[in-house]
């Protein structure tokens, strides 16, 4: 494969349409269209779990593409020079109020290989059991804030599939294997 031409197609603040021509293994020229961060900003997906019950802190957001709410781990994006844990204990604090420590900081991981050059890295927090503060999230961000005890998961991962609630795959793949 080889890279013949790259171009915009659409930018806007915060997200780039590109399509990018090559040569496939037969040497016949193809394109491919996919979405990039302006600025190729990575981010930060953050796993949050209470200190003593081990609760899973979450969140439901309005997503505009789907015109409906998605329940999904908080997470946002790096600001120019800032690392994953900070970023991630930033977001935290934004959209649910909980303030934590970082375990783990995990690689930067592809979310959609096939639609977008978007990265991510998880990164595991420790927090209290309650909200240190409210939340502050931006005008955009509708975000409810959900906490589910272990215990709670298998229910919790039933209830929403029977309710047809739209789960972000990470959160889907976290809660299946911690109810296997």
């Amino acid at each position: 494969m080889r890279t013949i031409a790259e171009r915009l197609l659409h930018g806007d603040r915060w997200l780039q349409l590109k399509e990018t021509v090559y040569l496939d293994l037969h040497g016949r020229e193809r394109s491919w269209v996919y979405a990039e961060r302006t600025g190729a900003r990575p981010a930060v997906v953050i796993v949050a779990r209470t200190a003593e019950s081990r609760s899973l802190i979450l969140i439901e957001q309005y997503r505009v593409p789907f015109q409906a709410p998605v329940l999904e781990f908080p997470a946002g994006l790096l600001d120019p020079g800032e690392q994953a844990g900070p970023a991630a204990l930033r977001e935290l604090a934004e959209e649910t109020g909980y303030r934590g420590e970082v375990l783990e900081i995990g690689p930067a991981v592809s979310t959609t290989a096939g639609l977008s050059t978007e990265t991510v890295q998880l990164v595991y927090v420790r927090c209290g059991e309650e909200a240190a503060q409210d939340p502050a999230p931006e005008a955009s961000e509708a975000i409810r804030v959900l906490r589910i005890a272990p215990a709670g998961f298998t229910a919790a991962l039933a209830g929403f599939t029977a309710e047809g609630r739209l789960l972000d795959a990470k959160l889907y793949v976290y809660l299946k294997e911690g109810t296997c």
